[in-house]
């Protein structure tokens, strides 16, 4: 686990060398920031900077009549100086052209792409005044989004959903008879991860790294590596241990191809379960129960979340548990629910005055 799990430090340098193959498609001016970002923040960030900032050369060579012949890494630095707050404009239109509003949800998707997206290139620009690469910063006139007042409330299951989610997975409750088939064949892997999910709050990427022996039953404890790459240690309750055991001593023998894969979840394929089948898994589920809304594992983590402070009020409680290293991260995603206490104390007749004399 930690620095010696060999899965995490695997996603590590595959994310590592992408991040310098981006580089190097960038004007050597570039190159500066990038490696700011693996020095400044985690490797996923470093990657969305990257990619962001990559993206923002794409446009400029599509726009910019100037740059049309050139490869990317060939355009100047002058083409940056000439840029006002007009043309920062113009890209935030670029990024949103790729998010259509076709439907519900698709413009909250739009919204944040741009977010992502301009915070990559406002940082990019402050690197650039920094070491004196420009003077002017084109972005501190451009649009801004203005940030909604209020607090939107937790994206999550209430526990009648929780109880309908957790029977469509036991009963194996599947779309087509090709899915219910595929379903039955992993109905154990499937009822121990969204259990494990709902149950421990982790995130999909600390479950799809899981190893068979981080869990240890003599303990009740699991390991994870928490973002950021540190190992952390979770206590695991009966039900979960219950769900774990069934699938290990039961199903994982009959989903492997080689005994000495260390991975705790397999898929069908005989290997590591990967978060993007984790999530696909859930979402299933999910749409089998009738959800609206696509259900994702960072929902299940939500409901865990806010379930745990409904029954403690344990701001760093919840802040622990979800392994935020920072408890304002839990009180600004948890916030919604501080709000539902407060409505719920105002119309609690705690004196009873309201009572019939």
């Amino acid at each position: 686990m930690g620095e010696n799990s060999a899965y995490y430090n695997e996603l590590q340098n595959r994310r590592r060398d992408n991040i310098n193959g981006v580089k190097q498609l960038l004007p050597q001016y570039a190159h500066g920031f990038v490696d700011e970002c693996l020095l400044r923040y985690q490797i996923n960030t470093a990657y969305s900077y990257a990619h962001d900032i990559y993206f923002f050369f794409c446009f400029i060579k599509e726009c910019n009549p100037l740059c049309k012949n050139l490869e990317i890494k060939e355009i100047p630095i002058s083409v940056l100086e000439q840029l006002r707050a007009p043309d920062i404009n113009e890209f935030q239109t670029y990024v949103a052209a790729g998010h259509k509003v076709t439907k519900a949800g698709i413009k909250q998707a739009r919204d944040k792409a741009i977010a992502r997206k301009m915070a990559a290139v406002r940082n990019f620009f402050k690197y650039l005044i920094k070491f004196e690469y420009l003077q002017n910063d084109p972005t501190l006139k451009a649009a801004s989004k203005t940030k909604e007042k209020q607090r939107r409330s937790i994206n999550r299951l209430d526990s009648d959903q929780v109880k309908q989610l957790m029977d469509t997975v036991s009963t194996v409750k599947s779309g087509s008879h090709h899915s219910q088939v595929m379903s039955e064949l992993t109905a154990k892997r499937d009822l121990a991860i969204i259990t494990l999910l709902l149950n421990t709050g982790m995130r999909v990427s600390e479950c799809a790294g899981l190893d068979l022996d981080d869990v240890d039953f003599n303990t009740n404890t699991i390991k994870i590596v928490r973002k950021g790459g540190f190992e952390d240690e979770l206590y695991i309750s009966e039900i979960v241990r219950n769900t774990l055991r069934d699938y290990i001593n039961n199903e994982r023998d009959s989903l492997l191809e080689d005994e000495e894969q260390d991975a705790l979840f397999i898929s069908l394929k005989h290997s590591r379960l990967s978060v993007r089948s984790i999530q696909h898994m859930v979402g299933k589920y999910g749409k089998n129960m009738g959800l609206e809304k696509n259900l994702t594992p960072h929902k299940l983590r939500r409901t865990y979340g806010t379930a745990l402070y409904n029954k403690t009020s344990d701001i760093y409680m919840v802040a622990d548990v979800l392994g935020h290293k920072d408890v304002n991260t839990t009180v600004k995603h948890y916030a919604a629910v501080e709000e539902e206490h407060k409505r719920r104390a105002a119309g609690i007749d705690i004196y009873g005055m309201n009572e019939d004399e």
